[in-house]
């Protein structure tokens, strides 16, 4: 999603590299050269991670950090300026003036919650994947971007990967023939379904604002540092994991969307602790 305001870019890259490029004034109209401030909403491992390469990039700025949860929110403020604001309350966040866009790395329900009030704020907005929670919400946040004429950019960063490149460049050349069938999967051998304490204190996380717009829960700290794993809160491996083939498979083969699909899932090992399935064909 683009719009044609701009003069200044910034690139965010995190990994293989998931890069973002701004061109153009932001809503403020700054001068080509001047310093880029960035906010980081929800600073958690995969923030922290784009952050580093972030932090890399010449005229870019960490001006503020906010995440609810206290160990968080100190992590994020190390890989910051040194003079970064920081706030569990993105409310506070998104009202800074000097704050040109927003890196977003929140669990999925609030992907567009913040994306939208992010435009309306007039920055540009780097959002992780995926973007909506829930299909419904898709209209709304494409409004908000153009109404506001935002630059928003999805975290789908397999597209950035040399080796996903070059398979691209080999197909649109003729290499393999005639495109007729992708398959992609994904096997990964983990450990996450061990409810282990985690220490989490209750008392350094805002878990009404971690809640969002989900039902009222009473805290549970293996469903905060696991919120993948729980509808309201994520989609699975659905979300977290085959979105970014999806993604692939369209963009080699030059679509944009299927015209049915058909998901599967089942319970090998998560059964009694996760909502999701833990394993998935679609």
């Amino acid at each position: 999603m683009t719009h044609s305001l701009s003069r200044r870019s910034f690139i965010l890259s995190a990994g293989t590299a998931a890069a973002a490029t701004i061109a153009g004034s932001t809503a403020h109209g700054f001068a080509a050269n001047e310093t880029i401030n960035v906010a980081c909403i929800g600073t958690g491992g995969r923030c922290r991670a784009l952050m580093r390469s972030l932090a890399q990039i010449e005229k870019v700025r960490i001006a503020a950090v906010c995440d609810v949860w206290d160990v968080h929110l100190a992590e994020g403020k190390k890989l910051a300026d040194p003079k970064a604001r920081e706030s569990k309350n993105w409310k506070e966040t998104l009202a800074l003036k000097d704050i040109d866009a927003v890196l977003i790395g929140t669990p999925d329900h609030w992907h567009v919650p913040l994306t939208v009030a992010a435009c309306e704020a007039k920055k540009d907005v780097y959002v992780e994947k995926p973007l909506t929670h829930d299909l419904t919400e898709g209209k709304a946040v494409v409004e908000a971007q153009n109404r506001h004429e935002r630059i928003v950019q999805v975290g789908t960063q397999q597209r950035s990967m040399p080796h996903i490149i070059k398979a691209k460049e080999l197909v649109k050349a003729g290499r393999i023939g005639k495109l007729v069938k992708v398959r992609m999967s994904w096997n990964r051998n983990s450990d996450r379904v061990r409810r282990n304490k985690l220490g989490v204190d209750p008392k350094s996380v805002d878990w009404p604002t971690f809640l969002g717009g989900a039902k009222k829960q009473e805290f549970d700290e293996y469903r905060f540092r696991n919120w993948r794993w729980f509808w309201d809160f994520g989609g699975g491996i659905f979300t977290d994991l085959m979105v970014h083939w999806v993604d692939v498979a369209h963009w080699i083969a030059e679509v944009d969307h299927p015209e049915k699909a058909v998901s599967l899932g089942e319970f090998n090992t998560a059964a009694e602790v996760w909502e999701t399935p833990d394993t998935v064909q679609t």
